[in-house]
């Protein structure tokens, strides 16, 4: 994983960041680790992926105690990442 982790951070990918970050808080396929995922949705989030500010928003609301931190749903940021778009049957 760390040589993919590596790719990533050369190319500037923010889709693949947002990923990593999420991964990395799930603990999918490596140690569960929210400070290091935070890192990759600050990164993403700076280079304009959606998805990452959404969830950094989350994270940042519940660490306030606010009791619901969500600024949009998760389809209003999918629509919005996907440039007004939307996914027919789910397969686009």
């Amino acid at each position: 994983m760390q040589s993919t982790v590596l790719t990533i951070q050369f190319t500037g990918m923010p889709k693949a960041e947002y990923a990593v970050g999420y991964f990395t808080e799930m603990g999918i396929g490596c140690r569960r680790d929210p400070l290091e995922a935070n890192v990759y949705y600050v990164r993403a989030a700076e280079k304009g992926n959606e998805n990452a500010k959404q969830r950094l928003n989350i994270i940042r609301g519940a660490a306030a105690g606010r009791a619901d931190p969500v600024p949009m749903s998760k389809a209003e940021a999918k629509t919005k990442e996907l440039g007004g778009k939307k996914k027919v049957l789910g397969i686009f």
